[in-house]
């Protein structure tokens, strides 16, 4: 599976104050590596349902291929290897 193949979720919330921060870096790679990239709110149905599946507790919150991934906001290089992976 490549970095194309990917699908990045980030958990956030209107109150957060470093959801931002996490989506203009997941905003930035996406547009390097092109893999499928969403924001959910966790007011809204799609993000509550993330939330209690995977039992987060903090946004932000990262999850790739359905997984969670990173809480708060990533290092890029992490984030980069993740992706690379």
């Amino acid at each position: 599976m490549g970095a194309k193949d990917k699908h990045v979720i980030l958990l956030v919330s209107q109150w957060c104050a470093t959801c931002p921060d996490a989506d203009m870096l997941w905003r930035k790679l996406q547009a390097e590596y092109g893999f499928k990239y969403d924001v959910l709110d966790v007011a809204q149905p799609e993000g509550k349902m993330w939330a209690k599946k995977l039992i987060i507790r903090s946004v932000p919150s990262t999850i790739i291929d359905g997984k969670l991934t990173f809480v708060g906001v990533p290092d890029e290089a992490e984030a980069r290897k993740v992706i690379e992976s």
